[in-house]
Formats: structure tokens, sequence, C-alpha cells
């Protein structure tokens, strides 16, 4: 019984690193024009979207003992003829000088052929990440990409989301 408590409680920790995905719905709204020709009003239908999209951000949820818990946020677009997914979100980190450290989050993004729904406008994603701080770390940068995997219009990443941390290290 004790060996099932502990598996539990490491599946939440491993839940909460997890890529989580959220589609973005929109619903019909009517909405009534009118036409200067002829007077009359006329009925219209558009999609408004219903969820709320999440800004491109990288918040500090705790920095403590050398440790920084990082959460990850943000939206893709995606309807029509193409189909666009969150494939996985990837780290790079640069090589600590003079007290400085950058770590790069890139979310790759994969475009399918297919239909998009008509009620999904895009997809929110979030992901919560732990980073252990080299010793002697002064400033953190995060910096937040997007990667357009394979698509031949979006040659390089595109940097949507950038910060600067003082670090001031506890021991």
């Amino acid at each position: 019984m004790l060996a099932s408590v502990f598996i539990m409680l490491a599946s939440c920790k491993i839940q909460d690193q997890k890529l989580q995905i959220s589609p973005i719905y929109a619903k019909p709204k009517k909405l009534i024009k009118s036409s200067s020709e002829d007077g009359k009003a006329h009925l219209a239908t558009s999609l408004q979207e219903v969820t709320e999209r999440l800004q491109p951000l990288i918040a500090t949820v705790s920095p403590e003992n050398g440790k920084l818990e990082l959460s990850i946020q943000g939206n893709i677009s995606s309807a029509g003829l193409s189909v666009k997914k969150v494939r996985k979100i990837r780290f790079e980190e640069t090589e600590l000088e003079e007290n400085f450290i950058t770590l790069r989050y890139i979310v790759e993004i994969r475009k399918t052929p297919g239909k998009e729904s008509a009620d999904v406008r895009g997809y929110n994603y979030t992901q919560g990440i732990r980073y252990q701080v080299p010793k002697g770390t002064k400033q953190v940068k995060l910096e937040l990409y997007e990667n357009h995997v394979g698509d031949r219009f979006v040659k390089s990443p595109i940097l949507v989301f950038e910060k600067t941390l003082n670090y001031i290290e506890i021991t």
C-alpha cells in the first residue's frame, strides 16, 4: 500500500511536466448589417472565440535552492484547410558566461494536411519545467520560440517571448 502511494505521488509530479494542449473553440455569432444602397438590414454570421487564448509567456513559479520552476504557455492558430499541432517543447541551454545563462524553449509546430473543425480556431499549450541552475549564475535569460517544422514559408524559429531574471542564489 505504501508503494502505491509513492507511485501516485510520483505520477503527479510527472504529470506537471507533461505538455498539455487544449483547443480554442469558437461559436457562431449573428451580426446585423445594414446596407446603405437599399436601406434594408441583412443578417450575417461570423465566428466568435469562446475560449481565451493564452499569451506566449514563461512565468517563474518558484526560484529556490538552486532550482527554477517555470511555467510555459502560449497559443497557435489552426483553422481552414491545414491542421497545426504542437508536437513538443524542446529545450536548448547555452554555456554559463560571466554569470549569465540563456535558456531557450522552442515550441515545435507541425502542419498536417486535412481540414480543421469549423468550431476550432487554434490550440493553447502549457507545460511545467524544472531547471537546475548552475552555481555562480547571477542572471538567467528566458526565451520562447515558435518553430514551424516543415513549413516552407517559415524558415527559422520566431521569437515570441523574452525575459531576463536576476537570480540570487539561495544556499
